[in-house]
This record gives C-alpha cells, sequence and structure tokens, in this order.
C-alpha cells in the first residue's frame, strides 16, 4: 500500500514507519509530509492508500487539512494524545476509521493496519466486481450491436488475451475454461490489476486486465495450463490504449486465428509479431474449413475444400514450414494421425479419416436445443459441451452451414417467444417479459427488441395488452 505519514515532528514518523515495516517487510511505500499545506498538494494529484495523520500541525493542522479533503475517501487514521481526544472524535465525523494515541504500542498499529487491510480487500473486491460485470456489458452491447460505451471501470491501458481452445472431445470443457481463468486472474492479482474473464459470442475465451503484463510471463501460460487440462490452449495477446482498440483488435484476431493450425498451437502468439506468420492464411484457412467439414460429415464442401488445398499455389513449401501443431490438432481432436509430408499426403489421410467417420446432424441438434432451452442462460459454450466439439469451432461450423451466426439464431427465437408471450397475454412488464426469454438486463433486452421489432418493449406491450 502507498501510505502517508503526516506529522510534524521526524521521531513519531520514523517510529511509525519501522513498526509497519517489523510487521510487514517490504510490503508497503511511504510518503513523509510534516503539514497540512504538503497533505493537501499531494492529495490533489494522489490518491494513497492510507494516511496516517497527526492533529496539530504547523501552517495548516492535520483536522483543518481533512475537512478539506475528507470527501475523497481516503481511509484516514487520527494520531492524537491524551488531551486532544475531543479534536480525534471531529475527525471520525469526517469519515476517519481510527485513532491511535502517541506513542504509539506495535500492538495498536498492528490492530489498525488490519483494519486498513480489511476495508482495502473490500474495496478491492467490489471494483474487481464492477470491473468484471462492465467489461461483460462492454462485449455484450458490441457483438449484439456494434456499440460502444465509454467505460467507467474497464479503464485503459489493457493487457487482452484471446484463447483458442483444441479439446480432447472426452474433457470436460468447463473445467478448462474455469482452470485457464482462475489462472489469469491469479495474474492480475499478483499486480493487483482489475480483470475479467469470459467468452466472445463465438466461444473464445477473453481476458481483459487495466495494466499492462509483463511479456515474460505470459508465455508461460498455455504451458502451465497444458500441465493442469486435457487440452490446448493457444493465447493471442496484444496491448491496447483505448476501449476502440481493444475491441477493433478482437476482430482482427479471429481472422488470423486459423494460424496456430499451422504454428504455435499451445503457446501465446503476441500481435505485433504475428505480421509475418499471416503467410500460412492461405493453407491455414482451408484447413480449418477441412475440419469444420470432417465434424459435421458435410461430404461436399470438404471435397471442395481438399480440393482447393491440392491445388494451392506453394502448397507443398508452406505445409513444409509448419511445425508439429497441425498433426496435433488432429491426434487431439479426432485421435487419428495424418501424414504431413506433402499436400497431396495430407488431403489423402484427411478424406481417408472422414469416410471412417459418421455424425448425425449439428445444426438441426443446435437449433432443436435453442428452441426448449431459449429460456435458460445458454450460450454457444453451452452447445459445445453437450456436442463435443471446441466452441469456436462449432461458432464456425454453424455460420458456414446457416449463413447466421449462432448469436443472431438465439436472439431471433428469443425475441419471436417474446412477441408470443405479449400477444398471448403471458407478461405484463418489461422485466418480467425479459426473464421469460433469458434476460436479466432489460436495458440489454430493451436495445435487442428495438432492433428486431422497431419499438420498445414497453410500447410494444401498451400497443398490444387490452386495457
Amino acid at each position: 500500500m502507498n501510505i502517508i505519514l503526516a506529522d510534524d515532528e521526524r521521531l513519531p514518523r520514523l517510529g511509525l514507519k519501522s513498526m509497519i515495516e517489523e510487521l510487514y517487510p517490504e510490503q508497503h511505500s511511504f510518503i513523509e509530509v510534516t503539514n497540512g499545506e504538503e497533505l493537501l498538494l499531494y492529495v490533489e494529484d494522489h490518491t494513497p492508500d492510507v494516511i496516517f495523520l497527526d492533529i496539530h500541525m504547523p501552517k495548516l493542522s492535520g483536522l483543518d487539512a481533512f475537512a478539506q479533503f475528507h470527501t475523497k475517501d481516503i481511509p484516514v487514521v487520527m494520531l492524537t494524545g491524551y488531551a486532544e481526544f475531543a479534536y480525534a472524535q471531529k475527525a471520525l465525523t469526517y469519515g476517519a476509521i481510527d485513532y491511535i494515541l502517541k506513542p504509539a504500542a506495535l500492538e495498536d498499529i498492528q490492530k489498525v493496519m488490519e483494519k486498513i487491510m480489511q476495508l482495502k480487500q473490500k474495496e478491492i473486491s467490489a471494483y474487481q466486481k464492477d470491473y468484471e460485470l462492465e467489461c461483460k456489458k462492454i462485449l455484450d452491447l458490441y457483438f449484439s450491436i456494434q456499440f460502444i460505451q465509454q467505460p467507467k471501470y474497464v479503464q485503459p491501458p489493457y493487457t487482452v488475451m484471446i484463447f483458442y481452445f483444441d479439446h480432447d472431445p472426452k474433457s470436460s470443457k468447463k473445467n478448462n475454461f474455469d482452470l485457464l481463468s482462475t489462472s489469469l486472474t491469479a495474474l492480475s492479482e499478483k499486480y493487483s490489476f482489475p480483470c475479467g474473464c469470459g467468452f466472445l459470442p463465438s466461444g473464445e475465451l477473453i481476458y481483459i486486465t487495466t495494466g499492462q503484463l509483463p511479456r515474460t510471463l505470459i508465455t508461460h501460460i498455455p504451458e502451465d495450463f497444458q500441465k493442469l487440462s486435457s487440452c490446448l490452449a493457444t493465447g493471442f495477446v496484444y496491448y491496447a490504449d483505448s476501449i476502440e482498440d481493444l475491441l477493433r483488435r478482437i476482430t482482427y484476431v479471429q481472422k488470423l486465428e486459423s494460424i496456430h493450425l499451422c504454428t504455435s498451437l499451445g503457446k501465446c502468439m503476441f500481435l505485433d509479431e504475428l505480421k509475418e506468420q499471416e503467410t500460412y492464411l492461405p493453407l491455414s484457412t482451408l484447413l480449418d474449413k477441412a475440419i469444420l467439414a470432417l465434424q459435421l460429415q458435410d461430404s461436399v464442401t470438404l471435397h471442395k475444400t481438399l480440393s482447393e488445398m491440392r491445388n494451392l499455389e506453394n502448397g507443398d513449401a508452406l505445409l513444409a514450414r509448419c511445425d508439429a501443431s497441425l498433426a496435433r490438432v488432429f491426434d487431439l481432436t479426432f485421435h487419428h494421425r495424418i501424414e504431413t509430408s506433402s499436400i497431396a499426403q495430407l488431403t489423402d489421410s484427411i478424406q481417408q479419416l472422414h469416410n471412417s467417420d459418421s455424425t448425425p446432424d449439428t445444426i438441426e441438434k443446435i437449433n432443436r436445443y435453442v428452441d426448449e432451452n431459449y429460456m435458460n442462460q445458454i450460450g454457444i459454450n453451452t452447445i459445445s459441451d453437450l456436442l463435443g466439439i471446441s466452441p469456436n469451432y462449432l461458432s464456425k461450423t454453424y455460420k458456414m452451414k446457416t449463413g447466421e451466426n449462432f448469436t443472431d439464431y438465439l436472439t431471433n427465437v428469443r425475441m419471436q417467444k417474446a412477441i408470443e408471450m405479449v400477444a398471448a397475454g403471458r407478461c405484463r412488464t418489461v422485466r418480467e417479459l425479459a426473464e421469460s426469454v433469458g434476460y436479466f438486463s432489460t436495458r440489454y433486452f430493451t436495445k435487442l427488441f428495438m432492433k428486431t421489432t422497431g419499438v420498445t418493449p414497453s410500447e410494444y406491450l401498451k400497443q398490444h395488452l387490452p386495457l
């Protein structure tokens, strides 16, 4: 913590500092001021974690200085003598959290420091919760209606990580996601950075933290995760100086993510170093389509994709540059080894894998599940758990087969159900209507409803409910 020691006498300042350092070695930094005017100048531009404030100081007393900045909600501990007890009581009315009689004893300092740290932890927990909620709101609004809300808590600069998972179909995706989320949150806590961790509509895990994390620590995250799980997580990492830049680069990552099929699978790739890897895109894009077609048992698309792969200019040269990532993806996803020595052998291996497998209609299963569970909290990750396909592949599969995003289908179903409920007289308030179709935020539901119908839910209810 950043601690101000405000006392015009040097020995009491040194005594306080030495006792705090004895109790909590190398955990806190200290700023010393000798009068109320100095203190006011400091708190104009800085927000310390706590101030130990002597009541009587020259130029401007501690009590008078506190009266001028008490609205800033900085924790203050008053330092007072027996004869000044009435002043200490007045300081409590300004919001001082405690007072200590001079000369301070070690046990008094320990007691008040524990109180301060408890308050600080509550403050951090509350801020972290606000950060997570606002982070989710920003992503939800942006990806549903391309709306950027200037944040109150999710402030720049940012470190952003987007992870793509390649699963063993038998493994628990939720457990894997929870493991990685916990690891990322712990990394932020180490630096006292607030963070948000959630899922993009297409199924990728996204982590956002306010602060710039060192690259040396980030690079170890996928390796540490792999030791704990039965899947690989490939991270795309970047730093951003604005919320607009943060959101814009998500789209850029989604265009490039197939590169991880050719190189750096299960590692972290930094966007500022990714330019040279874009040469893989002609091959990685076709490999991505082939994997989707295999999972869908889509013979027509697979045949077309493999044909394009065989005719790919410099295909063998691109394949020769690939590392072991490609073979690992097929082994992990399909438990099948493929030949990667040439494009001809690769496409033959993929065709053989297709001939030996068969799956029911994935899209029909997804739509049926949505139709039956639209009122619950469901998303692409819920569906992927049921079908045993990674969320990002499932999202691409849905888009490729239907021409629309899964989230668009889910929203359309919910809006249609909401309209039907109003017609049937089953809901009479906007909140009741929103919750009946799976939304807990009436504001978010209202924006989506207006986008679908052109009117607000309250206007629609007035128009269609009997008086």
